[in-house]
């Protein structure tokens, strides 16, 4: 298979993940890539040759960039130690003292090749980190070590891992060069990070002050930074490209920071959103590329016969519980030093537990141990290859699928906070006292400005823009139905608003069902039109009990019918036109008899109760539904009436979004909602008037 048409597959590979993912969202995105890599090998014969140099530059890199170019820098700085002693310290001792657990426990593999082992298994890997914090909801500060850690130590395993194995393959090892090694490799990826990074931000800042500067140039010169800085770092300069690209991420932002007035706003949205397409992408394809490679690395430890399946399996469970154990060890040594230090602190098993819990591996361990060579300076076979690259995927997959599993029943939380997100993502202000905090979420949040946005549109409301306001409500009433049904999921509360929607809804669909037999008894529609209306409300009725479930027998079948009448159509003798105006008309007055019901059915509610006007309010937002469907269905206006329609569009949509502007300010100022609460609700009001005013050049 070539290059491009293998990207193509692994690129659909990712998007079907997301697909699958949407469906069963208890279980990691990242499990069904490894899943489907694991198919395209075993199943569509794809086969890669992983080399190191090009993964970690391709696709280690810009997403650590990105990571460093994100993540809150007071944060980082403040919390230096304990993410310094993780990164460096917690590194070497899992390196030193699991790889001699290993050896002891394992006879199999020599003891270089045992700390070789340990030393690739102890940095964290900051996608799968990623992976896991975006669902369960962490405390603060060890989220911030854990990510901050799998920026760093990176370096300090891959150089303690690349030690070891020269030992092997040249049967010597000296301590000095090791240490003189490492210490080459940090300082001078460091140094060169900063240098490129400054040097890379000054130059595209130069040509913007000229004047030359377009958002293609800069998109282009920031996505192709991270590149060249772990290029420069890894061949001209031999250091450590990793290091390199994190330290040349955070001086790039803080440098982009106070020059970022020279840039466009368009620049900088083009550019942000170009880098969020690139990492989701870039973040799939690893899974997937992990996917793949298993099969062939795991072929030959499989066939071998000295070590049976099981007792292979059972080595990889307990390398995973060693480096397991010594990362939770270690937290509580932490806790303790700042118990005796500060005798406010309190040690905490549960919090050593998610500590240890977080330290999931990934791709970086799978690409590192695939570079072991098979063979020795001497001649000779690298002892344990095999073994090593079986436990390091069992070790992979198996800490991946516990953490998933474990985190949120050990922290009985879950979250949809995704802490990769700018300085200020925080979920409440904690500088405010406890009882002005925010009290509304972003969903709860955005269902009341939805609701602003509505009745604006219908203060404005005359004969001449009916038909465009009730196609503007219609729109935001359904973004209203999935806010509603989706903080009635997630809290569990009862919603009367729902319940009254989901009433008059069946009286609706009672009379269109009355109204469709009587046109069929007055041969107003043939039997042709009666089928497909009928299909239509038997969809409508099976979407009431379940509204989310895309694979409901029901639907299934609607669709099924749905296919089987369309071929009906097209074969009937009648002419297609013909049948379709009996399809519209029938609409019509299904939609007419459901208007009429519905009014009925309120005016027999006498009184002023909550409940009262909660029904009232619900009739007229599925009265004005039901009116701008039956506007669709008439004849197709005149290119000036299209015209106006468009014009009485975009100044109906730009007063709507005004007004939830406005009201997402009211909500901060009162307090209601978070900083960036505020912040995230301005960004989607922003995106939607940008999408209104996408290729209008209007005077």
């Amino acid at each position: 298979m070539d290059i491009i048409e293998l990207m193509i597959v692994l690129v659909i590979g990712v998007a079907i993940s997301s697909i699958i993912s949407h469906f069963v969202p208890a279980v990691p995105i990242s499990l069904f890539q490894i899943v489907i890599g694991f198919l395209l090998a075993t199943i569509g014969g794809t086969y890669i040759e992983v080399d190191s140099h090009w993964f970690m530059m391709l696709f280690v890199a810009p997403i650590l960039f990105n990571d460093s170019w994100r993540f809150p820098k007071r944060e980082l700085w403040k919390l230096r130690v304990p993410i310094l002693m993780n990164a460096i310290w917690l590194v070497l001792v899992t390196t030193i003292l699991g790889g001699w657990l290993i050896h002891f426990l394992i006879p199999e593999l020599p003891i270089a090749a045992s700390l070789a082992l340990a030393a690739v298994l102890s940095p964290t890997d900051p996608i799968a980190v990623q992976a896991i914090a975006k669902r369960v909801k962490l405390p603060e500060n060890l989220l911030h070590v854990v990510t901050g850690e799998s920026l760093v130590n990176d370096a300090t395993g891959l150089v303690s891992f690349n030690t070891a194995i020269k030992a092997v393959v040249a049967g010597t090892f000296l301590l000095t060069d090791a240490l003189l090694n490492f210490a080459w490799m940090t300082m001078a990826g460091i140094v060169t990070g900063v240098i490129i990074g400054a040097l890379i931000i000054w130059l595209r800042d130069s040509v913007s002050r000229f004047g030359l500067a377009d958002v293609v140039f800069y998109t282009v010169i920031t996505i192709l930074l991270p590149f060249i800085i772990y290029w420069v770092a890894e061949y001209p300069m031999h250091a450590s490209g990793l290091i390199a690209v994190v330290t040349g991420g955070i001086t790039a932002k803080i440098l982009n920071d106070r020059h970022v007035g020279l840039l466009s706003a368009e620049a900088t949205i083009v550019s942000v959103h170009a880098w969020e397409v690139l990492v989701y992408v870039l973040n799939g394809l690893i899974f997937v590329l992990l996917g793949v490679t298993l099969p062939n690395a795991l072929h030959n430890i499989l066939e071998d016969t000295n070590i049976s399946n099981l007792q292979a399996l059972a080595y990889g469970l307990l390398v995973w519980f060693i480096i397991f154990s010594l990362r939770v060890l270690w937290a509580l040594a932490i806790q303790i030093g700042q118990r005796l230090r500060h005798k406010a602190k309190v040690v905490s098993f549960k919090s050593a537990i998610v500590s240890g819990l977080t330290g999931v591996r990934g791709v970086v361990t799978m690409a590192a141990v695939l570079t072991i060579p098979v063979v020795t300076y001497k001649g000779e076979l690298f002892i344990g290859r095999d073994l090593m690259i079986f436990i390091a995927a069992v070790v992979v997959i198996f800490s991946l699928v516990v953490a998933s599993v474990m985190l949120p029943v050990v922290t009985k939380q879950t979250t949809k906070h995704d802490f990769t997100q700018p300085e200020g993502a925080t979920e409440v202000d904690d500088d405010l006292p406890e009882e002005h905090r925010a009290d509304l979420s972003e969903d709860q949040a955005r269902l009341w400005i939805m609701r602003v946005g509505i009745q604006a549109l219908r203060d404005v409301q005359n004969n001449q823009n009916r038909r465009i306001v009730h196609e503007l409500i219609t729109r935001r009433q359904k973004k209203v139905r999935q806010l509603r049904r989706k903080l009635h999921e997630d809290e569990d509360q009862h919603d009367f608003a729902a319940e009254k929607d989901l009433e008059l809804q069946e009286v609706a669909l009672k009379a269109e069902r009355n109204r469709l037999q009587q046109l069929l008894v007055d041969e107003e529609i043939t039997p042709i039109t009666y089928s497909l209306q009928d299909r239509r409300l038997d969809q409508i009725e099976a979407d009431l009990g379940t509204t989310r479930d895309f694979f409901a027998n029901k639907r299934l079948k609607w669709l099924l019918r749905r296919l089987a009448v369309k071929v009906r159509i097209w074969l009937a003798e009648e002419e297609n036109d013909r049948v379709q105006e009996e399809a519209d008309h029938a609409t019509r007055e299904l939609l007419k008899a459901g208007i009429a019901a519905i009014s009925a059915y309120v005016e027999k509610q006498v009184g002023d109760t909550v409940m009262q006007r909660v029904l009232r309010q619900e009739a007229y937002n599925l009265i004005v539904i039901y009116r701008f469907q039956i506007e669709k269905t008439k004849a197709v206006s005149t290119f000036d009436q299209q015209e106006e329609d468009d014009r009485m569009r975009l100044e109906l949509e730009l007063k709507a979004l005004n007004a939830e502007r406005d009201f997402t300010q009211q909500l901060y100022e009162q307090k209601r909602i978070s900083r960036q609460t505020s912040i995230n609700l301005r960004q989607v009001i922003n995106y939607a008037e940008t999408r209104v005013l996408v290729g209008r050049n209007e005077e």
